[in-house]
């Protein structure tokens, strides 16, 4: 349930930001340019409407997208620092995304037509094309939102993933997109309210798929059995992933007084090695099954991890994999 819950409000606030990008570049942008005037600048020149479309609808997305952790914390601390990150890089990398992604798709379609294949000569295979090539450029935008939740995170694991993630969703939301942008142009109705869903389905795609192969992916987790945010899984992407009450914690867990700022590290070793080390913390307040740690401690599939009041269980994704696949047999 943990994973649906974390896809669920990946899609949910990726949404929110494709909406907003598409009311703040409705209000900022320009319109676009027409098919003639898009095959010159792809030869030519810079489109800065481009570049300032993508930037604006990356950082939108990459906004809600790289802070909902700190969101689903109640961190507001947290969520101006990873908001932040998510802003600045999302709309760099969107900017550039949009403008590479959107050279790609004029590309392709000034081939096609060169080639004499267009709608009223080739209508689904034309159509087909264009999908393709919408979703190819607009991956790259998601790559970049993708990338710049790795690096708000300083998460080697994050930054991998969620590049996976997001070019998968920039590819689906950007075939999607151009199906709706198809239809909508098709039956001679407005195209503005299509790009609109287009744009939220564009950052739900990104916020899911990204959410989906790093909860798929990621080797281990720890989930919460008692305490804050009780059911909530927390993946360890990181080699030394920090555990604690302060804000910069990478597994913040707040609200008990037990706990310290700072109260341990769980380090990844390589493979599926990990040890929990005590930063100092008393040892009372520091139990692995049971067992107080003053230093540290090696952990193992299903490990019992008690810090101050709350009860959290490491888990192995390989462990978790094998277990799935011994219940089917």
């Amino acid at each position: 349930m943990s994973i649906l819950t974390k896809i669920y409000f990946n899609a949910v606030f990726g949404a929110l930001g494709g909406l907003l990008g598409w009311m703040l570049f409705g209000v900022l942008g320009e319109k676009n340019p027409n098919d003639q005037e898009r095959v010159f600048l792809f030869f030519t020149a810079l489109d800065f409407n481009l570049l300032l479309g993508g930037g604006i609808i990356g950082g939108a997305i990459g906004y809600f997208v790289v802070s909902v952790e700190a969101i689903r914390d109640q961190s507001l601390i947290r969520f101006a620092r990873l908001a932040s990150y998510g802003v600045i890089l999302a709309t760099i990398g969107g900017a550039l995304g949009m403008y590479a992604g959107d050279l790609i798709n004029t590309g392709i379609l000034a081939l096609c037509r060169a080639a004499g294949l267009t709608l009223d000569t080739q209508g689904l295979f034309y159509l087909l094309l264009a999908m393709i090539a919408r979703g190819l450029g607009w991956s790259l935008l998601g790559v970049s939102i993708g990338a710049s939740e790795g690096i708000a995170a300083r998460s080697l694991g994050k930054f991998t993933y969620g590049m996976m993630g997001g070019a998968l969703g920039g590819f689906i939301g950007g075939v999607l997109f151009q199906l709706f942008y198809f239809f909508a142009s098709r039956s001679l109705t407005t195209t503005y309210l299509w790009s609109a869903l287009g744009l939220v389905i564009l950052g739900a795609c990104i916020g899911s798929l990204s959410a989906l192969v790093q909860t798929v992916f990621l080797p281990a987790n720890v989930k919460v059995l008692r305490g804050w945010q009780e059911g909530r899984e927390y993946p360890l992407d990181k080699t030394a992933n920090l555990l604690g009450r302060d804000e910069h914690a990478d597994i913040a867990l707040f609200r008990d007084m037990k706990v310290e700022k700072k109260h341990c590290t769980i380090k990844h070793m390589g493979g599926e090695k990990y040890l929990l080390v005590n930063n100092g913390a008393p040892p009372e307040c520091t139990l692995v099954n049971d067992k107080p740690v003053a230093n540290q401690c090696e952990l193992s599939d299903g490990d019992r991890i008690q810090l101050g009041g709350v009860i959290l269980k490491f888990q192995l994704r390989a462990a978790i994999v094998k277990a799935k696949q011994k219940a089917r047999a």
